[in-house]
């Protein structure tokens, strides 16, 4: 803590050399400085843990959101919203027999149904068209074992989305018993998914340790048979409530005009969620305790949303969007922050390229942390969807992949794999974009609230449909559910 500091006081003599003495410099001061968000974040990850929506220590991280907000004399609320039904992952195991006799290492993907499952196991290659052809009438109710690319870096999270997503509909056309895919991690690290299909999943979907998958397929290739024994055992129950949290501090010029950034306080319960997303939720709070503690009075509103549910389809912000209705028109920016600790060099705006300019300005206060680079690419997974869907100008911040990659969605995402040196900067630079669009001046705001059709363009220009399929969201887009009226 002692050379983070040291190294953040530097910056900030550094800092002050290039920027003027203002309110946005006063809050990047005290980001940099001495703050409690380490200490938050330690808090989070290792006395509550990994919090899956539904679960009880999902219920703690609730509670302790809001003492934190309270704490640090910003008003909070918790606002409940209905999830479609429980699924909390007990214990997944599974036995190999035949040429060889082994128990391997496996997790189960949410949603998996519970139950025991017996059959034959075959090599399903990369899970592609000609691999389900070379299998044939075999697939019919087979569990087929799934080759995956080893996963560095968020690139490659988004390439075995992708493909699973892809094979899942093979498998289900193949009239598969099971799925198993091959962890794309080494040294036998488990990770949690959802199935493309998730609460409508209805075959048990796996993932197997890369060097127990590697061992059943090395006898699968020499054609040696196989048999796999599954059990999965999970607490399964109907729809349920679970909180947002949201911080607000209240506008003084502006009050009915909203600023709202957040990060997802749920996470999956093999590690502890702490690059995904624990970093930036202890960033959430930190922003709202220095903006309260500094005396700084935002011309617009600001909320900091905890959002829950994200992981199984972005649940909370939805719910979020739907109560706001017509509100959504004084919403001036949406932000999310959900890739992981790495450095900050940009935001992703979404289709948005009005506000691009408007970024470059008020990350004036922390330009010497980067030459900060923005993508007009929009993003389908987290919870800038819903208000990109709405309509809301929205932005996502885009990190250098660091550990996230690695450690997404697994046993290994715990505290010590966060790069603190990074999430103190890049607090200070959410606070500046942040506070720098809640005191824009009228005439900045060039932007509006984009209708139905104008979002449907964006769907079709920017080519979203695959993803929007690949994470459930397609239906409820395309049968006017859910985004604009």
């Amino acid at each position: 803590m002692k050379s983070i500091l040291s190294f953040c006081l530097t910056t900030l003599f550094c800092v002050s050399c290039f920027a003027q003495n203002n309110d946005a410099q006063t809050l990047v001061g005290a980001m940099l400085g001495a703050t409690p968000i380490e200490e938050d974040l330690q808090e989070l990850c290792d006395e509550i843990g990994g919090r899956v929506t539904g679960s009880k220590t999902n219920e703690q991280a609730v509670e302790w959101a809001v003492q934190k907000f309270t704490q640090a004399g910003v008003k909070v609320d918790k606002m409940p919203f209905k999830m479609p039904s429980l699924w909390l992952e007990k214990s997944t195991t599974a036995t190999v027999s035949g040429a060889t006799d082994f128990t391997p290492q496996i997790v189960s993907k949410f949603y998996s149904p519970p139950n025991t499952y017996t059959g034959t196991l075959l090599n399903g290659g990369m899970g592609t068209a000609e691999d389900f052809e070379r299998l044939g009438a075999a697939a019919k109710g087979a569990f087929v074992l799934v080759e995956t690319e080893i996963c560095l870096d968020i690139g490659g999270l988004f390439a075995e989305y992708t493909a699973a997503s892809k094979t899942e509909d093979l498998a289900r056309e193949a009239g598969v018993q099971g799925l198993i895919f091959m962890a794309s991690r080494p040294n036998k690290l488990l990770y949690s998914f959802v199935s493309k299909k998730v609460y409508d999943n209805e075959i048990p979907q796996l993932v197997m340790a890369r060097e127990d998958a590697k061992r059943c397929l090395r006898n699968l290739q020499e054609n040696k048979s196989l048999q796999i024994t599954i059990n999965i055992d999970a607490d399964t129950g109907g729809e349920y409530t679970s909180h947002n949290v949201i911080g607000e501090i209240r506008g003084s010029e502006k009050p009915d005009e909203v600023v709202i950034i957040g990060s997802h306080l749920d996470s999956w319960a093999l590690g502890t969620g702490a690059n995904d997303n624990g970093c930036n939720v202890s960033m959430m709070i930190d922003i709202a305790r220095q903006i309260q503690r500094t005396g700084i009075r935002p011309k617009r509103t600001i909320r900091f949303a905890l959002w829950n549910g994200e992981e199984q389809g972005y649940f909370g912000s939805w719910a979020y969007t739907e109560k706001c209705g017509k509100k959504l028109d004084k919403h001036i920016m949406a932000m999310s922050v959900d890739i992981g600790s790495g450095a900050i060099f940009g935001f992703f705006t979404n289709g948005r390229k009005e506000l691009m300019s408007v970024l470059d300005e008020v990350l004036q206060p922390v330009q010497i942390f980067g030459d900060y680079k923005h993508v007009d690419a929009a993003i389908v997974g987290t919870d800038n969807f819903d208000f990109m869907m709405e309509g809301v100008p929205n932005l996502v911040a885009n990190h250098l992949s660091t550990n996230y990659g690695r450690t997404y969605h697994s046993a290994s995402d715990t505290y010590d794999k966060v790069d603190l040196k990074s999430l103190k900067i890049n607090s200070a630079i959410i606070a500046a974009v942040t506070l720098g669009f809640a005191n824009l001046p009228d005439e900045k705001i060039t932007w509006k609230r984009h209708n139905r059709d104008q979002v449907q363009a964006l769907v079709e220009t920017q080519d979203l449909e695959f993803s929007m399929r690949m994470f459930n969201v397609w239906k409820a887009w395309a049968e006017g559910k859910r985004g604009r009226k």
